[in-house]
């Protein structure tokens, strides 16, 4: 009998390692070329515009002329794998990682449901479980990961409308600092709350939320028959770096009988060390925290995580059957009874195997490698801001809670602060961001790519300081 002719689509084993090591080459000459090249290149020409433009071809494409195409369109962009990267919150792109997202893909197996892929489900659980354990929560707690900490932090604010609002949604109202992720509104809009039952608390002078403040809404709130759902606070704000005070928070959301949760998408994972859980403390109170493995994890973009004191609480807001599933809705066997349905404790039903992209590299390093990381990180803030601080010419006015320093010239304006970021990101040896804090433009320096050690920073303050005398 002849053989069925092979589709495109179907590449033989040959032609599969083939292609790989074609990737693999890219991949390796990439990040070898991360410490030397430029940070912030971001100007495609029109020609490489034109080029990415192009609709898909009928016919096929050689790899080779596509892997370049890929690379010039990635040369035009911040370099936020990089040592230099210090604007907004860098991120992870450890390679281990990128291997077992490679691998979870190519396998490509469905885990919502327990029933599809037991064993992979008992994977991520295990990684889930971990995070859970991190922060004390009960057993009854439940962890998951999802595409950010945007979603997250809406899994957090649903399932708190869901619970102390329901039926009456247009009476709801939530509580964020002044200095609070700008995905938690947008949460807020999409569960049906209106931007006027977003109620903006503001900021003591170290640049914490006001608990006073929170006090007076909540009651002023529930005195005018609204229904306050969450009370938001912050382990690490994108602005600073500020830790809330989450005893204190967690104390009032307690009284007043709301959902306690705190935005630790970029700060919550410094648990993992001495000085982070001492800063933290409180945050084992919570209902819900939002962390983001793809930031103080240094895993690829695209994973974030919510731990949810009640997983009651997420099977409440998110469970649903449906008669198409049927077949799936029993487990696989009764030693993975205990295992969740993902899909019925969150918004999505497909979704990708984000599990390994967390567990290969924690058992293949071991948690104690990330711990050391973050522990660098935290010197080499600390080391900034008593640099800065010493410069008779600079505004470094807050310690850093974190790995974030703040700073700007003295008794310039706003033009001029612009205009300082500018001299130092023309460097194109690192690249910072520049934010508003009560009015006024200060530079940010954020501190937490696994590649930035002690030599980039070192430069960093050199080029600051040049920046200072220009």
């Amino acid at each position: 009998m002849s053989q069925p002719d092979m589709s495109p689509l179907e590449p033989t084993a040959a032609e599969m390692q083939a292609l790989t090591q074609q990737v693999l080459d890219l991949v390796v000459a990439n990040i070898d070329g991360l410490d030397g090249g430029p940070v912030s290149l971001n100007s495609p020409s029109a020609e490489l515009l034109a080029d990415l433009s192009t609709a898909p071809p009928e016919s096929a494409t050689e790899l080779a002329p596509l892997l370049e195409l890929i690379t010039r369109a990635a040369q035009q962009s911040y370099q936020s794998a990089g040592p230099g990267y210090l604007a907004y919150v860098p991120g992870g792109g450890i390679f281990t990682s990128a291997l077992a997202g490679f691998l979870g893909t190519a396998l490509n197996r469905y885990t919502g449901k327990v029933t599809s892929a037991p064993a992979l489900v008992a994977m991520e659980q295990s990684v889930l479980r971990w995070m859970c354990d991190l922060f004390g929560f009960p057993d009854d707690a439940q962890a998951l990961l999802t595409p950010g900490g945007s979603m997250a932090n809406s899994i957090a604010l649903t399932t708190a409308r869901t619970l102390y609002a329901e039926g009456q949604v247009d009476r709801a109202t939530v509580y964020i600092g002044e200095h609070a992720h700008g995905s938690i509104t947008k949460a807020a809009r999409a569960a049906g709350l209106g931007r006027d039952h977003v109620r903006t608390i503001r900021s003591t002078p170290d640049l914490r939320l006001d608990v006073e403040h929170l006090k007076t809404r909540l009651n002023e709130d529930r005195d005018a028959g609204l229904v306050p759902v969450c009370v938001f606070a912050a382990a690490g704000t994108t602005n600073t770096g500020t830790i809330d005070r989450l005893a204190d928070i967690a104390a009032i959301a307690r009284e007043f009988g709301v959902w306690f949760h705190v935005d630790g998408a970029y700060g919550g994972l410094f648990q993992l060390t001495a000085r982070g859980r001492q800063r933290l403390s409180g945050i084992e109170l919570a209902a819900s925290i939002t962390l983001d493995p793809h930031k103080s994890l240094f895993v690829p973009l695209g994973t974030g995580a919510i731990v949810v004191r009640s997983k009651e609480a997420l099977r409440k807001t998110y469970s649903e059957e449906a008669d198409y599933m049927q077949d799936l809705n029993q487990h696989a066997a009764d030693h993975a009874s205990d295992l969740p349905d993902f899909d019925s404790l969150s918004p999505e039903l497909s979704r990708d195997f984000r599990g390994l992209r967390l567990w290969l590299p924690l058992h293949l390093h071991g948690v104690d490698a990330f711990r050391q990381q973050l522990d660098e990180k935290m010197d080499l803030a600390l080391k900034v801001w008593k640099t800065l601080r010493a410069d008779d010419r600079l505004d470094v006015p807050w310690s850093p809670d974190l790995t974030v320093v703040v700073f700007r010239l003295k008794d310039d304006d706003d033009a001029d602060q612009l205009a300082f970021l500018k001299r130092i990101n023309d460097s194109q040896r690192i690249l910072l961001s520049s934010t508003r804090i009560n009015g006024d433009v200060y530079l940010r320096m954020a501190i937490l790519s696994f590649r930035t050690h002690a030599d980039r920073i070192l430069e960093a303050l050199e080029i600051i300081r040049a920046a200072v005398e220009a």
